[in-house]
């Protein structure tokens, strides 16, 4: 406002008619301008929490997929544990494994 009445002041040789916010009968449009200022929302504020969002979504997803990979991989070492055991039982209990080579294996 203090822009316009130097510039209006300067370009229009003093006519203070050519004036927009600073004229007469636009003196409450300053108040106006303030209330309508404290409504208006930030919209990168907005953006802002929304990509953050978005971004927390897929991290989460990221751990999820992660985790997930994690138990299987024990769950195929624990089968394979499994197996082995098994497979070692099945020799003991065919006969096919002596004394010695029972304890040479476990070494």
């Amino acid at each position: 406002m203090k822009y316009e009445d130097i510039a209006v002041a300067y370009y229009s040789d003093q006519d203070y008619n050519k004036r927009i916010l600073t004229h007469p009968t636009a003196e409450d449009l300053k108040d106006k301008l303030a209330t309508n200022l404290k409504k208006v929302k930030n919209p990168y504020r907005d953006a802002y929490l929304w990509i953050k969002g978005e971004f927390l979504d897929v991290s989460g997803m990221y751990d999820c997929l992660q985790g997930r990979e994690g138990v299987m991989k024990a769950q195929l070492n624990t089968e394979q544990k499994k197996r082995e055991d098994q497979a070692e039982a099945e020799k003991l209990t065919a006969g096919k494994t002596t004394l010695k080579s029972f304890f040479k294996s476990k070494s």
